[in-house]
């Protein structure tokens, strides 16, 4: 942050080379300053607040405002977009059985009760064991290591076999030149529209894109897919993401309050969470409507629609320390 200016302003924010002007200039307009310095001196290489949309501050000590970083775990928020644009289309229903669709679960009693909405929520009871292949053919083998409902789990399970349900999905649109690709679709059909650019994927080796920590994006296009998020779908006058689907990614379930879908909840809950984050334990609680994508070393996408905030925040390094806690309490002081 010493050889960085970080500028704010009250409508809009824009990113300049470092001056010693420009540093003067941040120095007497503190607004977020130690926000971005505690991101900064922790490998941070973007950090943005927004308010209705509305750009506050922004940093970027790696000075390319618009580089995409691979935010891990950070990707599954892109998840709940996904489900909510197909669900605006008409091509699923959170209800539906996952069966429905992959046919390798339509002789298995104990599948067919899976619902894609409790596959998305982490509680279907399907888990890669800890050993052995972590691939789509190994997922679509699973059987339910615990009752539908009762218990929550974390990994990519979810993630893989829900991008194959798109796929086929897409796939079975009988309209020519149709976009069968989960990714390239969500990105042309709604991320493009709304600035979350530039972004990319990383794939299995079956070339399916990776929702589970596969993406790769600017601090910018970030903010703009969480604000998305917050206005429940609406882009400019128009329902381009399904509401109630996306108001069912920021609830938590029975089995796990903390976790949405492909989102952590700052519900209040001090018990050892599924995610490495001190939220739960700040002083000074976050918002109770918070939702936040997490990736390994700090990289966060913040969502408060109480407060009509987007956060973003993210980092050069795949690991390291990282406090939600005392990072937030910074940005809550200059609010």
């Amino acid at each position: 942050m010493n050889r960085r200016a970080f500028l704010t302003a009250a409508a809009a924010s824009s990113v300049l080379s470092a001056s010693a002007q420009q540093i003067a200039r941040a120095q007497s307009m503190p607004r977020f300053y130690e926000a971005a310095r505690f991101s900064s001196e922790r490998d941070g290489v973007s950090f943005l607040v927004a308010r209705h949309g509305v750009v506050l501050g922004e940093d970027y000590p790696s000075g390319a405002p618009d580089a995409r970083w691979h935010v891990g775990a950070g990707t599954r928020m892109f998840a709940p977009l996904l489900a909510a644009s197909l669900t605006q289309e008409r091509l699923l229903n959170l209800d539906e059985p996952v069966a429905g669709t992959l046919s390798e679960w339509s002789q298995d009693p104990a599948r067919m009760s899976i619902s894609i909405r409790s596959l998305l929520n982490g509680t279907s009871g399907v888990a890669f064991p800890r050993r052995g292949e972590r691939t789509l053919a190994a997922a679509l083998a699973l059987a339910p290591a615990a009752p539908l409902g009762q218990t929550f789990v974390a990994d990519e399970t979810a993630y893989l076999l829900f991008v194959e349900i798109a796929r086929r999905k897409l796939a079975a649109v009988a309209a020519p030149n149709s976009e069968s690709d989960p990714a390239r679709w969500l990105t042309t059909r709604t991320l493009l529209p709304i600035g979350c650019v530039p972004i990319g994927w990383t794939r299995s080796a079956d070339g399916a894109p990776r929702f589970d920590d596969g993406a790769a994006v600017s601090a910018r296009g970030w903010a703009q897919a969480g604000e998305l998020i917050r206005r429940g779908g609406v882009w400019r006058a128009r329902q381009l993401a399904d509401s109630a689907m996306l108001d069912e990614a920021m609830r938590g379930v029975f089995a796990e309050p903390r976790a949405g879908m492909g989102l952590w909840l700052a519900h209040a809950d001090r018990r050892e969470a599924p995610v490495e984050s001190d939220l739960w334990r700040a002083r000074h609680p976050a918002p109770p409507d918070l939702a936040m994508a997490a990736g390994a070393g700090g990289q966060r996408l913040y969502i408060v629609p109480s407060l009509g905030l987007v956060i973003a925040r993210q980092s050069r390094a795949a690991s390291g320390p990282w406090s939600d806690a005392q990072f937030l309490n910074l940005v809550w002081r200059d609010l």
